[in-house]
């Protein structure tokens, strides 16, 4: 049984159904930004693929892109053949794009495999969250938000494909099914290991401290199990081990749990998380370090934890860096790699991924039979939440959610822009790169930034950098310096569109608050940033450059490989600011108190 009919198989048919929509839903999603579909005059959205046509019912249309969707059905198919499946669809959606833009690419039938195959995985979450929707007693809130994207990116076709984890694996190394297990050990001769920190003890320390083992002589380096049986079949890695200089130590130890990214591990009893190479393809590419990531991780810890961090720390005192800083890695056995991030979080602290505040496979979990109509109108964790705090509060559920929204943009997004605007760093702030830590009467106090891979100095700063900085060779060996057009681009989709505008249409389309309103918000907050180029953009642009995730995928582009300006396909899309009315502006209560 392969890896799709296996998951399958074990997910009831309710949630089959509810994976397979959500999977719709993204797919449409994606093809109606990528290729500006305009908001139809009725109810129903029709597409001319090639030679078929595709209606499905228009549930909510969103200014910033997060529309609702019914089953898509061919137009005039009389049949009782139900809705098309995820993988017909994509299918359809590729044919059409390669018609317009043909190209040497991977076979189409990758794309539609990997479409069906994340839509089941989502079933699978699904299915098992629904029959234990209670976490352990011991899971903290930031293990519970790591292990709740159900559905993942909501603009994406294979939020959830793992191409490569079989189904023995699943339970075992998935976030969302909780699991957890033992982390595989290497002894490696000291001179094959390339290491460094700015944790305090060295990264070979560190290691056998985390590992409980008494070292053989060697460097004690972790891998993640399923990592390990792969490597073990690699040739260079064979020759170390045949030639004595790397001994397979096996699994050891306590207990690890993956968070979002599957290769990152944690428990609340340890001092760091581990950021593991992963071969598997998720999503759009193999998750193995690169060299020049885990160099970026620590200069990038010793950047912040110099000048520019206390001036970060005065000039936005509720933003935070998560950073990774310290690494080991064995020469000539790429994949077998690790990086060390600072844990600071106790069980006590309520930080939730903002990926997993709005992953939309929490509302189908209470959803009925009709897509996007939900029995307690909640379509994530979020808009319980604003619910809760609304009753709690006496308040209406659209005010709390200003109020909400006013103190994320505040401590999360307005410091993302901050930084590049001052410094010339840019931070690939997306929503799973991004966490906010709330107070005790539910509303951001803190945002986080994680991720070695999306930190980046414009070329045109650089120089001033660092002088300030005091780092040596800056940005050169990490390869961080990158062209000032390429990191506003990024910038601007990775914080403007997907962060921001992710956030504005998941609180609409839950029918909290308008998005209207919520723009008009974020305006107001990030107008004193006005004069700095990608602000200019985000606010007053009529276009801006959008990633096209389908679009990439039916390209078959890695994301990890090749210059940064060409791993993803870019479109332009409509900027919702700029249809914004002018007197759409106002200052909610909380954003008054911030600002007083």
């Amino acid at each position: 049984m392969n890896t799709t009919a296996f998951l399958t198989a074990h997910a009831a048919d309710a949630h089959i159904n509810a994976g397979r929509q959500l999977t719709h839903e993204a797919l449409l999603r994606c093809w109606v930004r990528e290729q500006g579909v305009a908001r139809p005059d009725t109810a129903t959205l029709v597409l001319r693929l090639g030679d078929a046509e595709v209606s499905v019912a228009v549930l909510y249309w969103s200014a910033t892109g997060l529309h609702r969707f019914g089953p898509p059905h061919l137009a005039g198919d009389d049949s009782m053949g139900g809705p098309l499946l995820p993988e017909d669809l994509a299918l359809l959606l590729a044919g059409a794009r390669l018609a317009v833009e043909p190209g040497s690419v991977p076979p189409v039938e990758v794309l539609v495999d990997r479409v069906a195959e994340s839509a089941s995985r989502i079933a699978l979450h699904l299915e098992a969250r629904s029959a234990n929707p209670a976490p352990p007693e011991t899971s903290s809130a930031f293990l519970i938000a790591e292990q709740g994207l159900l559905a993942g990116h909501p603009f994406h076709p294979a939020a959830k494909s793992r191409d490569g984890l079989g189904a023995r694996d699943t339970a075992m190394y998935s976030p969302e099914l909780r699991g957890s297990f033992q982390l595989d050990w290497f002894s490696v001769d000291e001179d094959l290991v390339a290491h460094d920190s700015s944790l305090g003890p060295a990264a070979p320390d560190l290691a056998a401290f985390l590992s409980g083992r008494t070292p053989d002589g060697g460097a004690l380096v972790p891998a993640h199990p399923w990592q390990a049986r792969e490597l073990l079949h690699r040739p260079g890695v064979r020759e170390l081990i045949a030639a004595g200089r790397l001994r397979h130590l096996g699994p050891h130890g306590p207990e690890w749990q993956p968070t979002s990214s599957l290769r990152t591990v944690y428990r609340p009893d340890r001092p760091v998380m581990i950021k593991l190479s992963l071969g598997l393809n998720i999503t759009n590419s193999k998750r193995e370090h690169l060299r020049k990531e885990l160099l970026r991780g620590v200069e990038a810890h010793r950047l912040f934890a110099g000048e520019l961090g206390a001036r970060l720390l005065a000039g936005q005192p509720g933003f935070r860096m998560l950073t990774d800083a310290a690494y080991l890695a064995v020469d000539g056995a790429p994949g077998l790699e690790a990086s060390f991030r600072h844990s600071p979080f106790q069980p006590s602290d309520f930080v939730f991924c903002i990926a997993s505040l709005l992953d939309l496979g929490r509302g189908e979990l209470r959803s009925n039979t009709q897509p996007g109509n939900l029995r307690d109108g909640h379509a994530h964790e979020l808009s319980a939440h604003l619910t809760a705090i609304a009753a709690s509060e006496g308040r209406t559920v659209s005010a709390v959610a200003a109020d909400w929204f006013a103190r994320y943009v505040i401590n999360l997004i307005t410091p993302l822009f901050w930084l590049d605007a001052e410094y010339g760093v840019t931070l690939e702030g997306h929503q799973q790169n991004t966490l906010v830590q709330l107070d005790a009467e539910g509303y951001p106090v803190t945002g986080w930034y994680r991720d070695n891979q999306g930190v980046y100095y414009r070329r045109s700063r650089i120089g001033d950098l660092s002088a300030l900085s005091g780092v040596e060779r800056l940005g050169q060996d990490s390869e961080s310096v990158v062209e000032d057009e390429v990191v506003t681009e990024r910038l601007l989709y990775y914080v403007g569109i997907n962060n921001l505008f992710g956030m504005i249409g998941a609180l609409g389309a839950s029918g909290v608050v308008a998005e209207t309103e919520l723009l008009g918000i974020a305006r107001t907050l990030l107008t004193p940033l006005r004069g700095h180029q990608p602000v200019d953009a985000l606010l007053g642009a009529l276009r801006l450059r959008c990633k096209a995730n389908l679009f990439t995928r039916v390209a078959g582009l890695d994301e990890l490989v090749g210059e940064l300006a060409q791993q993803s396909v870019y479109v332009e899309i409509d900027n919702p600011f700029a249809g914004l009315p002018r007197d759409v502006s106002r200052q909610p209560r909380q954003a008054a108190e911030v600002a007083a």
